[in-house]
C-alpha cells in the first residue's frame, strides 16, 4: 500500500457575499499524487473555493492555506502560483486571439524557460499540430488541453479543474479522464476536479468530496464510493 504525504492544507476556508454564506469553514488535507473529485450542484461553493485557493477572491480572516508548510492564504495569486498552485477556470479562459503556442508561453512567465517543453506535446499532441492557429479556432476539448498545458508549464505541485467536461463532445470526455491519470503520475501532481459529470470523475478519481451549503459534507476513497449517495447530492 503506497502512503501519499499531505501536500496541501486548508483550514477554515470561508467566504461570505452581502451576508451570504458562501464558503463555510472548509477544512480538508490534500494528498501528493491523488486525483480528488470535487462534486456538487451549482451553487454549493466549488468555483468560490477554488477562486479563493488562487487568491481571485479574499478568505475571511482565521482562513489557512499552506502547501508544503507554506501559508500561502496572504501571499497574492501569483506568489501561489510560484508556490505551487495552478487553476483551470470553468469556460477555459484561453487568449482567443493568440496563437495555440503563445497561450502556452504565457504559463511559462513564471519560470526562466522561453521554448514550451517537450512533455506538453506528448501529452497534447494536437497542440502542437495546431500551434500556430488561433487559440479561439480550436474546439471545446482542444481548448481545455491547451487550458491545462498553459498549467502545466507552471510545474505545479496542486492543479486545479473547474468543470472540465464542460462543453466537451462526450466521446472526449473518457480520454480526458485518462490524462488525468497520465498527468498525475508523470509529473506527481496532485489534482482537485470540480465536476458534475459523474462517470467522468468516477473514472479519474482516486477520493471524493461533496460539497453543499459551502462546506464539505461527504468524503471517501475510490473505493468505498457509494455512486447512488453521491448522485443524490448532484440532484440537490
Amino acid at each position: 500500500m503506497i502512503l501519499h504525504m499531505p501536500l496541501l492544507e486548508l483550514t477554515k476556508i470561508n467566504k461570505n457575499f452581502g451576508g451570504v454564506q458562501a464558503l463555510n469553514d472548509v477544512s480538508l488535507t490534500i494528498n501528493e499524487g491523488e486525483i480528488y473529485g470535487l462534486i456538487g450542484p451549482n451553487g454549493a461553493g466549488k468555483t468560490t473555493l477554488f477562486k479563493s485557493l488562487i487568491g481571485i477572491l479574499e478568505c475571511g480572516s482565521g482562513s489557512s492555506i499552506k502547501i508544503n508548510d507554506r501559508e500561502l492564504a496572504t501571499e497574492p495569486s501569483f506568489m501561489r502560483v510560484r508556490s505551487g498552485l495552478a487553476y483551470v477556470p470553468q469556460g477555459r479562459m484561453i487568449f482567443p486571439n493568440l496563437s495555440v503556442t503563445d497561450n502556452i508561453r504565457t504559463g511559462l512567465d513564471s519560470s526562466n524557460e522561453k521554448n514550451v517543453p517537450d512533455y506538453v506535446y506528448e501529452l497534447f499532441p494536437v497542440l502542437k499540430e495546431m500551434g500556430k492557429r488561433k487559440g479561439g479556432n480550436l474546439s471545446g476539448g482542444q481548448q481545455q488541453q491547451l487550458a491545462i498545458a498553459r498549467a502545466l508549464v507552471t510545474k505545479p505541485k496542486v492543479l486545479l479543474l473547474d468543470e472540465p467536461t464542460e462543453g466537451i463532445q462526450p466521446s472526449i470526455i473518457k480520454e480526458m479522464a485518462e490524462k488525468l491519470k497520465t498527468i498525475r503520475d508523470m509529473h506527481d501532481v496532485s489534482i482537485i476536479v470540480a465536476e458534475q459529470v459523474l462517470s467522468f470523475a468516477l473514472t479519474a478519481c482516486d477520493r471524493f468530496l461533496v460539497m453543499e451549503g459551502g462546506a464539505i459534507v461527504h468524503s471517501s476513497d475510490r473505493s468505498e464510493v457509494d455512486a447512488e449517495k453521491i448522485k443524490k447530492f448532484l440532484s440537490v
